[in-house]
């Protein structure tokens, strides 16, 4: 089955989510010196453990198991701590993560690890928060060309000159920003805590990057209290979404009988928003999905993209009518399972996160601000 986005608005509606298909080898990987029985119960565990038959068939899983297999056998070898985002695929997240969450969560396990050398799987700004909170130890990116288009659609240039024409507003900027952005700001927000770190802000004015959908929430959220300033920024993966789109499934559902529960990410459109029954973050809407599956509520809609799907139906065992269809994030699945070994084995100078000293210490500042503002 191939990943698509969503569709126009008189498409047949669909009772299933339609979800991108299960990565294979580029190429003939071998067996790693590791025998038939081996592989053969490595791939029953992934398998049973990402809970998609249909799309992870025991066959997929055994073309994968022998990487797997080295992999994990790798990390304990060099001792490396090897923690992947909700977004990367099943065969990384089930299948050799050692920690899965958002990046906020991540960064603070790769600070607290034990094992002086961090992988990170995921996308360059998250594995760049990494290297932030833990300067003295060495993370590797196995994917040092995987952006982001909120990361990506702000410099640190941008973030001075909104400092320029605004003196003495504090600047907040979203996690997904670079550890040049992050520099340049008073303090740093994540999706889970970003009403609340800007409502303690003092003043009655604050910048907001470079996410515009959040900012226009924040907006509506904070009216007659503080005036937000907002970049012109999103991500790709969750300006797909439309409030006119919700409506429309909702609608076709309702008339097959379905109430439709729909769970949105804080990155989508005000309108999404306002259709939406919950919203939170990656980890967020994954722990009310599982929630409401143990309330018997099985039909459900998510809004955010596609790895969070498939963390959800592995964790509450396939027991839940996920439907819609999610929008895949192409930064994200550039990772896989090859260059993960790769960068284990012999990682380029471009896969070792560096960042200068001076950056480092500035944008440590605006991270332990966030924590400060979250407590």
């Amino acid at each position: 089955m191939t990943s698509k986005r969503l569709h126009s608005e008189d498409q047949l509606v669909e009772m299933v989510l339609d979800m991108p298909a299960a990565p294979l080898p580029r190429g003939f990987v071998g067996t790693f010196g590791f025998s038939e029985s081996e592989i053969e119960s490595e791939a029953l565990r992934l398998h049973y453990t990402i809970g998609q038959p249909m799309r992870w068939s025991i066959d997929v899983c055994r073309s994968l198991s022998p990487m797997t297999l080295q992999i994990n056998k790798l990390k304990k070898e060099k001792g490396v701590f090897l923690i992947a985002h909700s977004y990367q695929t099943p065969d990384i997240t089930y299948g050799v993560a050692d920690s899965v969450a958002d990046s906020y969560a991540l960064s603070k396990e790769a600070r607290d690890s034990p094992q002086q050398t961090i992988l990170f799987s995921s996308v360059r700004f998250m594995a760049e928060t990494a290297k932030i909170v833990s300067p003295h130890k060495t993370v590797l990116h196995p994917s040092p060309d995987a952006g982001c288009s909120l990361s990506d659609g702000i410099t640190a240039e941008d973030v001075i000159s909104l400092k320029e024409k605004n003196p003495g507003v504090p600047v907040v900027c979203y996690i997904n920003t670079s550890a040049a952005v992050k520099a340049e700001c008073d303090v740093c927000v994540t999706s889970s805590n970003y009403l609340k770190i800007c409502e303690r802000l003092p003043g009655e004015k604050v910048i907001f990057v470079p996410d515009r959908f959040m900012g226009k929430h924040l907006q509506d959220s904070l009216r007659g209290k503080k005036e937000v300033l907002i970049y012109d920024g999103e991500c790709e993966v969750h300006a797909e979404f439309t409030g006119k789109k919700i409506r429309k499934w909702k609608d076709n559902m309702s008339n097959h009988g379905i109430d439709l529960i729909v769970l949105s990410h804080p990155e989508c459109d005000s309108e999404v928003l306002q259709e939406s029954d919950f919203v939170g973050s990656s980890e967020s809407l994954k722990e009310e999905a599982i929630r409401l599956a143990g309330e018997g509520k099985r039909d459900l809609m998510l809004i955010t993209e596609c790895g969070t799907a498939d963390r959800i139906l592995a964790e509450t065992n396939n027991h839940l009518n996920l439907m819609g269809s999610c929008v895949m994030c192409r930064h994200m699945k550039k990772t896989q399972l090859e260059d993960i070994l790769q960068a284990l084995t012999d990682p380029l100078p471009q896969q070792i996160v560096e960042i200068d000293e001076r950056t480092i210490r500035r944008a440590s500042r605006t991270l332990e601000e966030m924590f400060r503002l979250a407590e």
